[in-house]
């Protein structure tokens, strides 16, 4: 049997042509072009994968995503977003609301293809299973601030069967990385308002990407950014001034190393070092920084359970997925000058603002101050922030 495909789109266009590419890959389609009109679907039949984009006539494909998870029947269905490559903040929504991935527009026809072979469950032609393909692929991003530089570095990515995200500055990229890691970073060192160096650092010091490969892009060689790029363990150097196939060479070269180095790791049973170039050798994985803190002489809000301290609470209450909650509000709370172990009613009542404008990132105005008012009772009411409490605020 046919495994069905649900595609959501107000453009004709967009849904003919994913008819036409998913057809042709043996999948069954049904078309919509509203919320409405999938709600009808889905409450008449039953699907493998929906195909949702972003903007509809009749509101946000967040809002039918968040039915879907609510509703048992189907709060296991994969869903694929569909958004513009721009819209990171759409992004970063539909991934935070439990969508299983994401693909810009203009997409690749043939990477959704793959995709929904791998969401389904269902073999390609060639019978090779989901997992295998799964790893195969990897998933590159490129931080550039031009955009033809970053098109034409993922069209040549995109020919070797990598999923690309694309981020046109530092602060898109960090945001996306939260919420969902990747294999290897193609960043321009030398981006007007991002130090490359200092960039990285941030990175490394992130416990899901503190091996990441880093290929740094430059335009000629300065010996001062490269020796501050090495510092922080750049991976390797590309010129931009280079056929683009060099690019993509360095890539796959970084990614074997990566797959050597895992599989490694794999026949040992620990952690392997990866290979990486001989001027530098990459830090063991930083440590969670949301682990219950040591006892400390100042008062600290008791929270049920062996592992309870404020910051689980904060973490509870801030209705961010739990992947990337306890990240998001430890960079929340150290952009206001505050340490998340240590944390105490007085110093959250300083790291609101802070938590505030990370939270309106994420969830649609409303919500995000609802949050707030909930994670404003930790800092103003003793007691008021028992775990027991936060799970259904």
């Amino acid at each position: 049997m046919k495994a069905r495909v649900l595609i959501v789109d107000d453009s004709a266009t967009v849904r003919a042509d994913m008819r036409g590419v998913l057809s042709a890959a043996g999948f069954g389609t049904t078309l919509c072009e509203s919320l409405g009109a999938a709600r009808k679907a889905l409450s008449e039949s039953e699907f493998d994968l929906v195909i949702l984009d972003m903007l509809l006539p009749d509101g946000e494909g967040v809002e039918l995503l968040e039915e879907l998870r609510r509703a048992p029947r189907t709060a296991h269905l994969p869903v694929l977003m569909l958004s513009t490559e721009a819209a990171v903040m759409q992004r970063l929504k539909g991934l935070s609301h439990g969508a299983n991935d994401y693909v810009g527009k203009p997409y690749d026809s043939a990477y959704v293809v793959r995709r929904a072979h791998e969401l389904t469950q269902v073999p390609e032609a060639d019978g090779t299973p989901k997992l295998v393909s799964a790893g195969r692929r990897r998933r590159v991003m490129v931080v550039d601030g031009r955009i033809d530089f970053r098109h034409r570095a993922a069209d040549a990515l995109r020919k070797d069967g990598h999923d690309v995200i694309i981020a046109e500055s530092g602060e898109d990229a960090m945001r996306l990385l939260e919420a969902q890691p990747v294999d290897c970073i193609l960043l321009d060192l030398e981006m007007p308002g991002l130090e490359g160096p200092d960039w990285v650092r941030a990175v490394r010091s992130l416990p899901a990407t503190a091996q990441v490969a880093v290929v740094g892009l430059t335009a000629g060689f300065d010996a001062k950014l490269i020796s501050e790029a090495l510092a922080v363990k750049v991976d390797a150097f590309c010129s931009k001034t280079e056929d683009i196939e060099v690019l993509r060479a360095q890539v796959r070269t970084e990614l074997r190393r990566r797959a050597e180095s895992e599989q490694s790791a794999s026949g040992s049973g620990s952690l392997a070092t990866p290979h990486l170039p001989h001027t530098h050798a990459v830090a063991p994985i930083a440590q969670v920084t949301h682990v219950a803190p040591a006892v400390s002489t100042a008062p600290a809000p008791s929270v049920g359970g062996a592992h309870g301290s404020l910051f689980d609470a904060l973490v509870a209450r801030c209705g961010l997925s739990p992947v990337i909650a306890p990240s998001t509000m430890t960079r929340a709370c150290r952009k206001a000058g505050v340490e998340p172990q240590l944390l105490t009613p007085a110093s959250l009542a300083r790291a609101l603002p802070s938590i505030r404008d990370m939270l309106h990132i994420f969830l649609d105005a409303q919500e995000a101050e609802r949050r707030i008012q909930s994670i404003q009772a930790l800092a103003e009411v003793p007691g008021a922030h028992s775990l027991g409490k936060t799970r259904g605020s």
